[in-house]
């Protein structure tokens, strides 16, 4: 379970400061599927750098599967939480220079600490992309590197994926596979799933829409 109580976050320069989220409330249940949405400058990424454990420079508690999580708490600690998390991104991040198969592998060393082949498999096959490991990302389809990019983040089965806009650089065809593998992957491995998105279609996909504006939670609804 993820909860934030009472969560702010400001942005400051020399001749500006942001009040980026303003006492954010929010539980997501283990195992729901979730989409976050508003407009530019609701606060949706900064939201979503806190709960991805990329960001400590906040106001508030957060709760991660029981534990408050302290700014004060080492790199060591942080690691072994974010291991627990996989993303997936909108421009994909893949190393162009890699293969598929390499992609994955680097993974796999960074989230379990060694190369572990078979997770390196069972990802790439729980993707439909197995038989593309030996392919380079530009030799990839848009759908299929954001297939790809969804095995990286499944390498250590993790029990959150955090998906920031990953169908905002495909097409609508492939919109519809990507939302398809994420509803999969969330029904069969219990995989709790926080999207963002600013396409409403993709926002009806999940079982539950957090709107956000002027980093407040404007709406909360259950589909």
């Amino acid at each position: 379970m993820i909860q934030l109580k009472e969560v702010f976050k400001t942005y400051t320069g020399r001749n500006y400061k942001v009040n980026a989220l303003n006492g954010i409330d929010i539980t997501i249940p283990n195992a729901q599927y979730v989409s976050l949405v508003g407009k530019s400058g609701s606060g949706k990424s900064s939201l979503i750098k806190i709960i991805g454990l990329l960001d400590f420079d906040y106001r508030g508690e957060y709760i991660f599967q029981e534990k408050r999580l302290e700014q004060h708490f080492n790199d060591q600690i942080i690691s072994n939480y974010r291991k627990r998390i996989g993303y997936v991104f909108q421009d994909f991040q893949l190393i162009d220079r890699y293969t598929v198969q390499k992609n994955i592998e680097i993974a796999s060393v960074i989230k379990l600490g060694k190369l572990d082949t078979v997770a390196v498999e069972n990802s790439l096959r729980k993707v439909g992309m197995l038989e593309k490991k030996d392919s380079y990302p530009d030799e990839l389809s848009g759908g299929q590197k954001q297939r790809v990019a969804i095995a990286r983040a499944m390498v250590s089965n993790p029990e959150i994926i955090i998906a920031d806009e990953p169908t905002g650089a495909v097409d609508e065809a492939n919109t519809k596979g990507i939302l398809k593998l994420l509803e999969e992957i969330h029904d069969t491995f219990n995989t709790t799933i926080i999207i963002v998105t600013h396409d409403k279609d993709v926002a009806l996909s999940a079982q539950r829409i957090i709107e956000l504006r002027d980093g407040r939670v404007k709406s909360d609804i259950f589909c």
